[in-house]
């Protein structure tokens, strides 16, 4: 029996698996631009109205970025991204090689993860550092649309990004895995 027909009976699941979402957004329940994670499980729900800081940085390292990235590299903007089989994330921009699709690339197939934060800075730092790190992400960045600040998470070691730097908007960052170079007061 799968997780719809379930749900159709009447019974809800109290924890779900990335497949039990991909079915239930084919089947109609969730929609496709539905705004959620889904951790240990759990659905934790994410804003659905973005403020206009986190739109605009978003926007303009999705344009610097798509520039500088070399050919065999692909840049994603809020792909639904597979940690674990009760994992799914949403990070407003990642860069892979090109090829991975979607649902197949993991934690170590990601070269840079970059979420935007401007009301959501405490919760990518505290709750989905822990979570890219355990799962092997090498380049994390938390980028404050609002100070204009990007912090970087680098070298996982049990859970635990072992290196994690802060830099002023005139500071350029390089990403470890992907060769693209930012500083944020440069952006257009």
């Amino acid at each position: 029996m799968t997780v719809f027909q379930d749900i159709q009976k009447g019974t809800i699941p109290a924890r779900l698996t990335v497949d039990q979402v991909y079915e239930l957004t084919a089947a109609g329940v969730f929609a496709e631009n539905e705004n959620f994670e889904l951790i240990d499980g759990e659905i934790v729900p994410t804003a659905a109205a973005k403020a206009d800081w986190h739109e605009m940085m978003k926007s303009r390292l999705n344009r610097a970025l798509a520039r500088m990235l070399p050919d065999e590299l692909r840049l994603f903007v809020e792909p639904s991204v597979t940690l674990s089989p009760v994992r799914l994330l949403e990070p407003d921009l990642v860069v892979w090689r090109v090829g991975g699709l979607p649902r197949q690339v993991r934690g170590p197939d990601l070269m840079l993860v970059i979420e935007v934060a401007d009301s959501s800075l405490g919760y990518d730092l505290r709750v989905k550092a822990p979570l890219y790190a355990e799962h092997g992400v090498e380049d994390y960045w938390v980028v404050d649309a609002v100070r204009q600040t990007i912090r970087v998470h680098r070298r996982p070691v049990d859970g635990r990004y072992t290196a994690i730097s802060e830099h002023e908007a005139h500071e350029p960052v390089t990403a470890l895995l992907a060769g693209v170079t930012i500083r944020l007061d440069t952006l257009d």
